[in-house]
Order: structure tokens, then sequence, then C-alpha cells
């Protein structure tokens, strides 16, 4: 009779009222969406009792990696007893997030909370004998984080939905049995509003069946009946508010102003003991960067082991992200999307007012970095988390500023130009490559080092592949990278869709070795390209890296990938 009552409430509240198919406008939904253009910087847990054993949630049965019996009997050994929502959700406060997302539950079909539908649940399946959600809910409220739970539309484990595993399904176009999954789920989601009002939902798994088979529009009017000011991602067939593209930042802004990466901190998005191929702190950062550049936030997975204890080097990466965060606050919440590396090599940010660009730089500069065409007036330029002031200087459409290496951070450096009025830019004819080379060439030194590359180039790459000057070899099999100081990290291309053959140091020849990050085996996205820089392979005044290619460059320029294997 209890499921039936939630059954029954959940179709009432899926009926359409007027007020819900009201069209938002567009102030209406700028307001509403404002917190989360703001925060910037999230935590996304995947936790559930794929942690166990350390293996792929829910992939690892449906590819059949491992037998669906033997996935599920990972719920014998969830316990869930170190798991403490109240320092879970001060870790993340810390780490300079504004909000979390907990994987409320995953395709596997467990439920993380105490729910009444007759499923899976960590309550009354597993040893931990907990909800998990709720405590989640409450710690991030008394922190202040607005709170995401993420919900798997898809669930390979209930008797009435079609799929089970990759070769196998229950069934096809029997409308009887679907509906009574559609029940099931929005009586779940019933649960889930009535009971913790999440700020965000994140759905997954839309890819399996039509907006109309899942009744996104119902669902969505639903949603929005218990909280009109709730957020959905864009996993909801055409009904979400934002993108979410994975593991790979998008190379060009994506059309939707309102968007979030979600990047996991190895190559896991829950807990594997045998993944230990973390990125530095560094990397995350800098990919963090990237997303603010474009005006998105990012979304930092961790994934928690079955008793709730996070790994040592997730917690390491949270701690340098407090760090850098808690210096750099005035130039990440409430920015706005930069000016293009057309006009400065890297990323870049605008304050809401308009009248601040931050700068972001990941290493030190042998001499000075350039703007270019900055139309407004300068009151000063500064050093974001310090009270030190730069020089800087005017000339034929660009701003050149002097940085010292003392004030450079060991991860990334934000510099602010400070404007007496909102941000203009003007046309300049002349490209920050050629004001740069012109400036070298004078050098007859450097000019004859590099002479056998200079006689070969021709124009580069689009900005934002690489945060720096490129040229491309006359066949276009060469990338050449220019490197204007010492990197914190590793020089860093993205969307090479091109094997890397060699790479050299021009002029003495130094063979580079290179590491390809986030590529994943069913997706032609390509990963991304770090690149070793020895600082005692650097020129005096500046590197050019050769790039040699297994043909003609090939870059991606489109829009991202959505998991849909693993």
């Amino acid at each position: 009779m209890k499921h039936f009552a939630l059954i029954l409430l959940a179709f009432i509240l899926s009926l359409p009222l007027a007020k819900a198919e009201t069209k938002e406008t567009e102030k209406e939904k700028t307001k509403r969406m404002e917190w989360f253009k703001d925060a910037k910087l999230g935590v996304f847990i995947h936790y559930g009792i794929y942690a166990v054993d350390g293996i792929d949630e829910s992939w690892s049965f449906f590819n059949g990696y491992i037998n669906y019996s033997d996935y599920m009997k990972q719920m014998d050994g969830f316990t869930a007893s170190k798991y403490d929502a109240a320092a879970w959700a001060k870790l993340f406060k810390n780490s300079g997030a504004k909000y979390a997302v907990l994987t409320s539950k995953h395709h596997d079909g467990v439920a993380l909370w105490d729910t009444d539908t007759d499923h899976y649940n960590t309550v009354d399946h597993t040893p931990a004998k907990k909800d998990i959600v709720a405590p989640f809910v409450s710690a991030l409220r008394e922190n202040d984080m607005k709170v995401g739970l993420y919900y798997s539309l898809i669930d390979w484990s209930h008797p009435d939905y079609p799929a089970h595993l990759r070769d196998e399904k229950r069934y096809s176009n029997d409308s009887k049995r679907w509906n009574k999954f559609t029940d099931f789920y929005f009586a779940q989601m019933n649960e889930l509003s009535s009971r913790f009002n999440p700020d965000l939902y994140w759905f997954d798994g839309d890819w399996e069946h039509s907006s109309a088979e899942w009744k996104s529009p119902e669902l969505r009017n639903m949603l929005l009946k218990y909280n009109p000011n709730v957020i959905l991602n864009s996993r909801l067939r055409g009904y979400g508010d934002y993108d979410t593209p994975e593991q790979g930042v998008p190379l060009t802004r994506p059309h939707n102003p309102y968007w979030e990466l979600c990047m996991t901190m190895n190559d896991s998005w829950g807990y594997q003991h045998n993944d230990h191929n973390y990125k530095s702190p560094f990397q995350m950062i800098r990919i963090f960067t990237e997303c603010i550049g474009m005006g998105g936030n990012l979304l930092l997975d961790i994934g928690p082991k079955e008793d709730g204890s996070i790994p040592a080097e997730q917690l390491n990466i949270l701690k340098e992200f407090g760090r850098w965060t808690t210096k750099h606050e005035e130039a990440i919440y409430g920015t706005r999307a930069g000016i293009s590396q057309d006009n400065f090599f890297g990323p870049s940010a605008i304050s809401k007012d308009n009248k601040t660009l931050y700068l972001y730089l990941d290493y030190t500069p042998k001499k000075n970095i350039l703007v270019k065409g900055l139309a407004s007036k300068i009151k000063g330029v500064r050093v974001v988390g310090s009270d030190q002031s730069l020089n800087y200087k005017e000339t034929d459409g660009f701003l050149s500023i002097n940085v010292p290496a003392n004030c450079i951070d060991p991860t990334v450096t934000v510099l602010a130009v400070d404007l007496k009025k909102s941000i203009e830019l003007k046309s300049v004819e002349k490209t920050l490559f050629e004001a740069k080379t012109e400036i070298l060439k004078k050098d007859t030194r450097w000019a004859e080092k590099h002479a056998i590359a200079l006689n070969n180039m021709e124009a580069g790459i689009p900005a934002g592949h690489y945060n720096g000057a490129t040229a491309l070899s006359k066949d276009k099999n060469i990338l050449y990278l220019m490197v204007d100081g010492k990197n914190n990290g590793p020089l860093i291309v993205r969307g090479l869709k091109n094997k890397i053959n060699r790479i050299w140091v021009v002029g003495n020849g130094t063979k580079l070795d290179h590491k390809i990050i986030g590529k994943l085996y069913w997706s032609h996205v390509p990963g991304i390209a770090y690149i070793d820089m020895p600082e005692e392979s650097l020129d005096k005044d500046m590197t050019v890296i050769a790039v040699l290619l297994d043909g003609p460059v090939d870059l991606y320029r489109e829009k991202g990938q959505v998991i849909e294997s693993n």
C-alpha cells in the first residue's frame, strides 16, 4: 500500500500545471542560475558498493568484466564504517568548493538513501544500515554549500527496466512494463525532492531512451513544483539547464553560458585501489583556470573507499585547491569569461562589474607578458593575493607587464589589471606571435640558433590548444611551441588528434618526453598532451619546441563527450 501511495503521489505531481508550464524569461533564468554561474568549483562524489572491490561502477557487469551476481555481492562488504558527512562537508568547503554532488543512485540501482520503493538500498541491503544521503545534505547546508544529487535514469538492476547487460535485454516494446519502471523512478524522484529538496540534480544515462520515453517534460515540471529554483543538468534529453562535458576542457567556449566540466583526479570515478595515475595539483588547478576562463565550472571528482574514508592522494589535491582558492578568491568566484587567447596567451577572466581583467600564468616569464588590444584606460596592475603592484607599459595596442620571479605562485599566478571603466577591446593588426618574434629576431644569437625552424614556419594553430605562440612547418607535420619562460609544470597541448612521433628542443636537439592523459578508449575525443620541459633545456629568451606529428596537424574542435561506456 505504501508503494502504491508513493507512485500515485508521483503521478499526481507529474500532471502539468499552468504555473509550471509558464515559460521562464531570460531574466528569470539568469537569476535562478546565478549561484551556479558564480560558484566555479564543486566536488563530485562517486560513492557506492563498487568501492568494495574497487571496480568500475555499474559498467563492470554491464560490459561483462564481472558477473552481475558477483558485482552485487559487493553489497555484503559495504560498511560505510568511517563515513563522516560533517568531515566531508568541511573538507569540501575548505577546498574552495561552493557545492557538492553525491551519487544517490548509479546505474546499478543501489540507492544510497532510505527509499520506500521496493529496490536495492544501503539501509536494507548492506551491513552499513545507513542512509548516506540524509547526513550529506544536512552537512552541506550547515556549511552554507549548495546540495547536488546525482541520479541515474537507467537502472540495470530493476526488473522492469529493458536493458540489463550490453548483450542481454529483459524485453523490448512492452509499454506496460516500461510504465511500471517510469512510475518507480518518478516515485524515487518524489522521495529525493520531498525529503532533501536539493539545489541541483545531476542526471545521467539519458542516452538509452528518448525524452518522451523518459517523460522528461513531466519530470522537469514535477521537480520545479517542489523547488522553483532547482537546477537540472543537460542529461535530460533537452530539458536541462546546463552542459556537462566530461574529462576534457572544451577547446572553444560552449554556446550554453552555463556549463561544468566533470573530471576525475586519476582515471576512475569511484575508488579503485589499483588506479594510482593521479594528475598533479598543478594539472588540476591549471584545468580549473581553463574552466574559469571560458565562464564555466569544474566539478572535481573524488571516489571514497567503501568505509567512507577518502584516499590520501585525493585529500592532497583538495588541500592544494584550498590553498590556491583562498589566495585567489577574488579572481575565481563571480567572475565571467575572459578575453580571447588571441589577445592573451593563457586563461583570463573578467570581474562581474567588467572593470578588472584577471590573467592566469602557469610559468615565470623571461621578460614581460603581453596583452593585445586593451582599449580601456588602466588604473594599475597588481598580483592577486598580495599587495604587490607591477610595472607596465602601453605601446602600439599592446600592454606589456613586467612580472618579477618573486611574485610567482607555485601552481598558477593571477594578475589583476584594474581598469578605469568597463573593459573594451580594440582591433590591432599585429598578432601576439608577431609582436613577440619581432623583438626576438633582433637578437642575432637567438635568430641564428632557431633559424632551422624559423625558415620553416607558417601560421600556427588556433588559440586555446596551447597557451602560447605556435607555428606550423610548411608541410604542417611539425607543431612549434614557443615557451616564454620557466613553466611551473609540464607544457600542455589540448585537442591534438595526431599521434606524437617525437618532441625536441630546437637549437640543441634535446629529446623531450610526453604523456597523454584523459584519452578514453571508446571516445574519439583526444586526451591532453603533457610535455616535460627540463629547466636546463630552456633558452634564456624564448625556447622553441618542435612536436613531430604522424601527419598534417589534425585538431579536435567539437563540443565534448559524455560517458556512454567505461
